[in-house]
């Protein structure tokens, strides 16, 4: 009778660490899925952070060709400009020397 009651109760303590075994299992599954779930949330975060960045490069490295284009531009205008101020000057400076080759 006693041996039938340790045998019971050793039975009963089975059956609570088996049930005690199963929740553990059964909460550690579920924060795996938690984990997981946000692994992917930060990955997913990563990635738009990533794309809104190289977005981001992708905009300032045109800005920055139209700048360097702008100034390509407003130098060539410079040369030319500067060039044709040189012509009418040199226009200018025979005129006089004509005028004044007439006057004399």
């Amino acid at each position: 009778d006693g041996l039938k009651t340790e045998l019971d109760a050793s039975h009963a303590k089975s059956i609570d660490l088996e049930s005690s075994l199963v929740a553990e299992r059964e909460a550690s599954a579920a924060k795996y899925s938690e984990l997981e779930t946000e692994k992917a949330s930060v990955e997913a975060k990563l990635q738009d952070q990533t794309e809104s960045h190289n977005a981001e490069v992708e905009s300032m490295r045109e800005n920055l060709t139209n700048i360097e284009t702008k100034l390509a531009d407003a130098e060539s205008q410079s040369v030319a400009l500067k060039a044709e101020m040189e012509r009418h000057i040199d226009g200018l400076k025979t005129e006089l020397e004509a005028s004044q080759a007439k006057s004399i």
